[in-house]
């Protein structure tokens, strides 16, 4: 689960260069399949350019749905596309525009349809006999090298293990999607926070006062910081102490901290929501009609901002 914990830290990475070095050894081939597939990666290639898939998975809530959708005609996706907005609960309201806060709670929902749908598909990989749910065994098996006793993955497991437990709702030992989906991405689920923020002091707090000045915040496993004389360094201090370090006290704190290693959501689904209205509102009245949507369905039908992957499946093709 160091998957799932080295992806929690996936915002340190976004956040601060340093935890590539603190945590990125320890990454799982999960991991770091989780990081490449984290919404901020995908929104803008290295190279700044925009990446519209991520556009349509934003808007349909779902991978397949957005690689079904590449596969319509232009005058099909048009339709579906219509049918979504207007009987599938994009327009809330009904008034035939989306507002901002009707975009808003609908991307929202697509991005936690994502994780949902994300996680089901880890699952499965890890769900060797078939029946809904990950063991604790099946996921050490699917994870850790056994022919080294685990030897050399001892604090990893350890810190799957505590997420696991804090995933376990039912602490049947067991995980079902939902409860699988909180331990693969626990920074998106809220009841999943302390047991990130455990892990993360558990290796950066080393004079275990409860919280981590800017030494223990910039250091690697072994204690080491960077030269003093380095961008890296001045950048990482400039983080701490104007993004990180809110009541200016020269630590962090439990919220401090968290504000560090997860990432916040909501910051990237207002940023997708002014993406698509700055693209798609031609007559700048700060929503978006039906006739907008429709007219940029090639924005739309490749963005996260639909859930889709539901809404989809349930749209008769006859109904078109």
């Amino acid at each position: 689960m160091i998957i799932m914990f080295c992806h929690r830290l996936f915002a340190a990475l976004i956040s601060t260069c340093l935890s590539y070095l603190v945590f990125g050894a320890h990454f799982h081939t999960h991991a770091k399949e989780r990081v490449e597939d984290s919404f901020n990666s995908l929104h803008y290639d290295e190279h700044g350019k925009h990446n519209p898939g991520y556009d349509h998975q934003a808007i349909l809530g779902s991978k397949k749905a957005a690689e079904e959708y590449g596969e319509l005609s232009p005058e099909e996706s048009k339709q579906r596309l219509r049918i979504l907005v207007t009987q599938g609960g994009m327009d809330k309201s009904g008034d035939g525009f989306v507002d901002k806060s009707e975009l808003l709670e609908w991307v929202s929902n697509s991005f936690k349809s994502l994780a949902l749908e994300e996680g089901g598909e880890r699952l499965e990989e890890e769900d060797i006999d078939n029946d809904g749910k990950v063991s604790w065994s099946e996921h050490i098996n699917s994870n850790f090298d056994a022919e080294n006793n685990f030897e050399d993955e001892e604090e990893m497991i350890h810190e799957d293990k505590e997420l696991w437990k804090a995933a376990d709702q039912d602490g049947d030992n067991l995980l079902d999607v939902k409860e699988f989906t909180a331990f693969y991405s626990p920074e998106e689920h809220d009841r999943m926070h302390d047991a990130l923020h455990k892990l993360t002091m558990q290796r950066k707090d080393r004079n275990k006062d409860g919280f981590l000045d800017f030494n223990e915040f910039i250091s690697d496993d072994h204690g080491s910081i960077p030269d003093t004389k380095t961008e890296t360094f001045a950048l990482e201090k400039e983080k701490f102490e104007t993004d990180y370090d809110l009541n200016h006290d020269q630590r962090l704190d439990k919220g401090e901290v968290l504000k560090w290693i997860i990432p916040d959501i909501n910051q990237s689904v207002e940023q997708e929501v002014d993406h698509l209205i700055e693209t798609c509102d031609d007559d700048n009245d700060g929503r978006l009609s039906v006739d907008e949507i429709v007219s940029h369905y090639t924005t739309f039908v490749s963005s996260e901002a639909t859930n889709f992957g539901d809404n989809l499946y349930e749209t008769e093709h006859d109904e078109l």
